[in-house]
C-alpha cells in the first residue's frame, strides 16, 4: 500500500505550513522560558533568605556584592545572600557568613528592584519580617515581565505583568 503523489503533495504542504507557523514562535518560547527560570530561581532564593533569618535568628541580607563586601545596585548579577551583623548591607568577618550564591541573570533579562527607602538591599530580620521594607522586583524581557512582590511581613507574591 503506497501513497499517491497528490497525497504526498498534500502531506508536504501541511508539514511546510505547520513549520512556517510554528517556527515563528520558537524564539518567544525559548526566552519566555528563560525569563520564567530566572523568576523561578529568584522567588526560591527570596524564599530561602526569609527562612535563614528565621531559622538562624539573625538578620539575612540579600544583595549584589562588590569585591569589597558592599551592597550595590547591580540586581542583574549574581546575588548573595548572608547573615548580616551591623553595619546593615556590609558583609564583614566570619558572623557574616555566605549562606547563598545565586546566579546572575540571563543574557536579555533584566532585573529592577523597587522598594520603600531604595536600599541596594534586601533585609530580613530574625523573625522573618524585611526590614521596613516593601517592595518588588521586576524580571523583564522585550515585552514580557514578571513582578516578584515582597510584604513588610517578608511573604512572596509572582503575578505577570
Amino acid at each position: 500500500m503506497g501513497f499517491t503523489l497528490l497525497e504526498l503533495l498534500i502531506t508536504l504542504t501541511v508539514l511546510a505550513a505547520l513549520t512556517v507557523f510554528g517556527g515563528a514562535q520558537l524564539p518567544d518560547l525559548i526566552s519566555n522560558r528563560a525569563l520564567r527560570s530566572d523568576v523561578n530561581a529568584l522567588a526560591r532564593h527570596l524564599r530561602y533568605g526569609r527562612f535563614s533569618a528565621l531559622q538562624h535568628g539573625a538578620p539575612v541580607t540579600l544583595c549584589a556584592l562588590n569585591p569589597k563586601g558592599r551592597c550595590e545596585n547591580a540586581w542583574d548579577g549574581p546575588l548573595s545572600l548572608f547573615i548580616d551583623h551591623p553595619p546593615k548591607g556590609l558583609r564583614q568577618g566570619p558572623e557574616d557568613r555566605l549562606l547563598r550564591l545565586g546566579p546572575r541573570a540571563p543574557r536579555g533579562v533584566a532585573r529592577h528592584w523597587r522598594a520603600f527607602g531604595s536600599r541596594r538591599y534586601l533585609r530580613w530580620r530574625p523573625d522573618g519580617r524585611t526590614d521596613g521594607q516593601n517592595g518588588r522586583f521586576t524580571l523583564s524581557q522585550g515585552e514580557l515581565s514578571y513582578e516578584l512582590v515582597i510584604t513588610q511581613a517578608g511573604r512572596l507574591r509572582q503575578s505577570k505583568s
